[in-house]
């Protein structure tokens, strides 16, 4: 459901830090800037240093980060006292120098090793050349080219009479002429698309240059991985530098929220929102912490952005994932979650169809609930796939599907088989009335969600506009009802009843098209709205919705049908002579993760789908704000009761 949410407005005098600090402690408010309209001036506050500290930790983060190369998951736990331990033992500023100097000589020897490459890349090419460039650039009277020629060309001895050297290594080659031929060089060069290299004035041998680099970079490759080994002693303090990354945070987030504190003459407010269960608690904080502090509580305005907190039970909050991947309902509307959840691990479970499925997702989900206790959403996702394991173990159960048909393959008589068999109640492989039945489970269930989404309609349409005005929301859901009596009534052969049905039938959508044909002007529109929405009732809710459901029947039969195909190349791998058993065994292991990972994802994703296309569709209102209440923002640690 959604909670209930009140506005409030808290007059006080005297320092509100205390206050604050507790108010986000309990997570329980969200604080607002004042207007300027209630003549309040905001409260200049005093960051001292928080924001270089939290540069700082977020510097020494990201060293973590590149230390470990990866980022750190999980929850740190511990007690208060733990965390007050580690604030003020920890010596951050020296931590912080420590780790700037060793990234600062990192990267410094990164730059040297770049340049060192850059200049070795230069001097490979002319490696060969017996003397120093500077020799060749220092002729007065004469000069030179240095210069490639494509694999296929073939050297020339002399270019215009001047000899032609070939340099040993690099595929070089070298020619000295008089100064003043230069052009005529260059242009023979040129013409048979040789490739001149340009070179500094170096003042040894290009071989003796490369044997320096490579001693230098020797050198500093030592001290670059003496610098990378120092960097690693930042490992064993990862958990306190999280724990006081958590800590900043938090800091960061009360300043914020004082910050909107405003002051006048005489008082001080702070103003915001707060779930009605918990105005109690925010009284009790009030009596200790502002014992001269005046809480006002008003109702929200109909036309205010009220913020959106979903409050269910534990059972149900697993079903908010899906709920908060489509978006929030806006204050005003109906929470979908605790409608949603049995459709959803019902759709889920057609998908599958296997109970030997649900039973590994039932013990992974088990594990990872426990792995990610401490992070809510995950472990939310989690349980929710917990339960969703649940239902597929028992749609897999009354359909016979246990690794596919595994149970027909084994001896009828052992030990569990005869006892899964009693369990099944139709089973889809076997074709005929089965298959259809299975068919006829989905829609139904689609039938049913359908209805129960206009029912819900009908009462957001009650609870905003009177009976009086819910005219249309009761009709589509009056036609949804006889629509379905029609056809029961044909199928049982209810012969006097059907006259009374489709009397019933005929009126309500006479009564739709006069609703329709009302809300327009103009002959032609009147027509056109009256015969579109009669139209619209019937292949939108009761075809094209009801009929989507039958990719449950599909999906459901695909993951059937691929687990008998891998138990089919199982059994036929056993006969393969010393290694069949060893290769059945891989096959069915493989195959089988396999078309439980494929069969999730879709499953996940169709069943999703259809809340959101099929059944959100027929009352949900989106657009919600969530509920962002001031609270320590722990992305690292988690807060137990009691000591270590």
């Amino acid at each position: 459901m959604i909670a209930p949410m009140k506005k409030f407005y808290l007059f006080f005098t005297g320092d509100p830090s205390e206050f604050l600090r507790e108010v986000q402690r309990a997570g329980i408010v969200e604080v607002h800037r004042l207007p300027d309209s209630l003549g309040f001036e905001n409260i200049p506050v005093t960051w001292d240093n928080l924001q270089e500290i939290s540069h700082r930790i977020e510097f020494l983060k990201s060293v973590l980060k590149r230390a470990e190369g990866k980022d750190f998951s999980g929850k740190i736990v511990i007690t208060e006292e733990e965390e007050k331990s580690v604030i003020k033992e920890f010596p951050l500023d020296d931590t912080y120098q420590k780790f700037f100097q060793i990234i600062q000589e990192i990267e410094r020897r990164k730059k040297i090793a770049e340049k060192l490459a850059a200049i070795k890349k230069e001097l490979f090419l002319i490696r060969g050349l017996p003397v120093a460039p500077s020799e060749l650039l220092s002729m007065k009277n004469f000069s030179f080219c240095l210069f490639s020629l494509p694999q296929k060309q073939k050297a020339p001895d002399n270019i215009d009479s001047f000899s032609v050297e070939k340099i040993k290594e690099g595929g070089l080659f070298l020619v000295v002429f008089p100064l003043e031929k230069k052009k005529e060089v260059v242009s023979k060069i040129e013409g048979m698309k040789g490739t001149i290299i340009d070179i500094r004035q170096w003042n040894r041998p290009p071989s003796e240059i490369m044997k320096k680099i490579e001693d230098v970079e020797e050198r500093n490759r030592a001290e670059l991985e003496k610098a990378m080994v120092i960097m690693q002693d930042i490992v064993p303090l990862k958990y306190k530098i999280l724990v006081f990354s958590d800590y900043v945070n938090s800091l960061l987030r009360y300043f914020e929220a004082k910050q909107n504190t405003g002051i006048s003459m005489f008082v001080q407010c702070i103003w915001g929102w707060i779930k009605e269960k918990d105005i109690p608690r925010m009284e009790l904080l009030i009596e200790r912490c502002l014992p001269d502090g005046y809480l006002y509580i008003s109702e929200p305005d109909v036309k205010e952005e009220v913020p959106v907190a979903l409050d269910n039970s534990r059972i149900i909050q697993p079903f908010e994932v899906v709920t908060d991947l489509y978006g929030r309902p806006v204050y005003t509307n109906i929470d979908p979650t605790p409608h949603l959840s049995i459709f959803f691990i019902l759709c889920f479970a057609f998908c599958i169809t296997d109970a030997a499925y649900g039973l590994i997702l039932i013990v992974l989900s088990f594990i990872l609930i426990r792995k990610f206790k401490y992070t809510t959403s995950i472990e939310k996702f989690f349980r929710l796939m917990f339960y969703s394991g649940i239902a597929t173990l028992f749609m897999g159960a009354i359909t016979g599907s246990w690794f596919g048909d595994i149970l027909t393959r084994l001896p009828s008589g052992a030990f569990p088989v005869a006892t899964l068999k009693k369990l099944i109640v139709l089973d889809p492989l076997k074709g005929g009335n089965d298959t259809f039945l299975f068919l006829g489970w989905a829609l139904i269930l689609g039938y049913i969600q359908i209805l129960w989404g206009l029912c819900l309609n009908l009462l957001g349409s009650i609870r905003h506009y009177g009976l009086k005005r819910s005219g249309e929301a009761l009709v589509i859901l009056a036609i949804q009802v006889l629509v379905a009596l029609l056809i029961i009534s044909f199928i049982v052969s209810w012969k006097e009843i059907i006259p009374v049905v489709g009397i019933l039938l005929a009126i309500s959508f006479l009564y739709l098209m006069i609703l329709k044909s009302t809300t327009q002007k103009g002959f032609f529109m009147k027509m056109f709205w009256a015969f579109y929405s009669t139209y619209n009732v019937m292949a939108g809710n009761l075809l094209g919705d009801v009929l989507s459901y039958s990719r449950l029947f599909g999906l459901g039969l695909t993951t059937a049908v691929l687990a008998l195909v891998i138990n089919e190349m199982v059994f036929i791998s056993v006969s393969i002579p010393f290694i069949g058993y060893i290769v059945a065994a891989i096959l069915f292991i493989v195959g089988h993760l396999a078309d439980l990972v494929l069969t999730l994802f879709g499953g996940y994703v169709h069943t999703s789908r259809l809340q959101y296309l099929e059944f959100f569709t027929k009352f949900f209102e989106g657009g919600g704000r969530p509920f962002a209440p001031l609270k320590e923002p722990r992305q690292y640690t988690y807060i137990r009761s009691g000591e270590s």
